[in-house]
């Protein structure tokens, strides 16, 4: 990258690592630390919705309801020869209602022999050096700044929580619109209090039952693969999904409890349409969701597909990939159908 020689110094590079503190925390933690800790509380918008805007509520289950495959979290993949594999959707949430596996989960893990994830190696040496050696995926170092792209309302509270979570003031608007959105206004700060003692994350602690039991563990795509698949959202979507971000920053809590209450109730296909109807502006909002799914899901769905065929075609494998990665025409579900296996749901 031509930005490299600028960010070659020890204190940048801790810098660096330092603005990435709530990804870190959301990609790595000591595993299975002991839960004492509260979990997040808020209110379910859904019924919310359905009480207070029941038309509302309506269409967005008719856009859910759309979706393919949105009724399931683990899915049993079946080939010819009778060999047999899992589909796991996985939150990325330390939280108990979250991290707990019922019995048909718990077993196909368990029964695995090879267990296959988004990135087997998300440790804080290894994104240390990611971001080294890539500095130009997370920062505008030239052309203009986050400050030019937001209004001055936006950026200050932008600025007032990057600063209340140790970013220095100068570094601010070097952040990309992407990278200020997900590292600031995408987990709520309870969750990343939980985070930040320890708790694992659902998907960390596949991985870490991978390890500890001695499974193969695999990785279906590379740090790069995910964060410049981040940094290739057109600019323009990535500024209107942080704006929003902003705008529901008042309703973090509702949002993620909402989340894990459609999680619970295997309605997946809600979660898209839910992030649009709350969108500061829900024609801007849903153009970038376009783009994010094309470039976020779908894409990145054919590359998973096509590196874990070779672990479903020899059956005994787990494959946990994000929840929204199992879902739609273009879902990894569809995918494993469409290339002669029988998927049936689980639960």
């Amino acid at each position: 990258m031509q930005f490299h020689h600028l960010f070659r110094s020890l204190f940048v590079l801790l810098l660096t690592a330092f603005t990435l503190t709530s990804l870190l925390l959301t990609s790595v933690s000591p595993a299975l630390a002991r839960d004492n800790y509260p979990v997040c509380q808020g209110s379910n918008m859904i019924e919310e919705l359905q009480v207070l805007e029941p038309k509302r509520y309506e269409k967005l289950q008719r856009l859910a309801k759309a979706e393919a495959n949105d009724n399931g979290i683990l899915w049993r993949i079946t080939g010819e020869d009778e060999k047999v594999s899992y589909l796991f959707g996985t939150f990325h949430s330390t939280d108990p209602r979250i991290t707990k596996l019922n019995t048909e989960t718990k077993a196909a893990l368990t029964d695995a022999q090879t267990v296959a994830v988004e990135v087997s190696n998300l440790s804080p040496k290894t994104m240390q050096s990611y971001m080294q050696q890539n500095p130009g995926v997370f920062f505008s170092i030239k052309g203009p700044k986050l400050n030019e792209y937001l209004s001055q309302e936006d950026y200050e509270a932008v600025s007032k929580v990057a600063i209340r979570q140790g970013m220095p003031k100068h570094m601010i608007p070097l952040l990309k619109p992407w990278f200020a959105n997900i590292s600031y206004f995408q987990v709520p700060a309870c969750e990343a209090f939980r985070m930040g003692k320890g708790l694992s994350a659902l998907d960390q602690q596949i991985i870490q039952q991978a390890k500890d039991s001695g499974k193969r563990l695999v990785g279906l795509e590379t740090i790069h693969d995910q964060f410049s698949a981040f940094d290739a959202i057109p600019l323009r979507h990535q500024v209107t999904l942080l704006q929003d971000g902003i705008h529901n920053l008042p309703r973090i809590n509702d949002f993620y409890i909402t989340a894990i209450a459609l999680y619970h109730k295997r309605e997946l296909g809600m979660l898209i349409p839910l992030s649009i109807a709350y969108g500061r502006d829900q024609i801007k909002t849903a153009a970038a969701f376009v783009e994010f799914l094309d470039i976020m899901v779908v894409k990145r769905n054919k590359q998973m597909f096509e590196n874990s065929l070779p672990l479903v075609n020899k059956g005994g494998a787990f494959i946990a990939v994000g929840a929204l990665h199992l879902i739609g025409r273009d879902g990894l579900v569809a995918a494993y159908r469409q290339a002669g296996f029988n998927v049936e749901k689980v639960n």
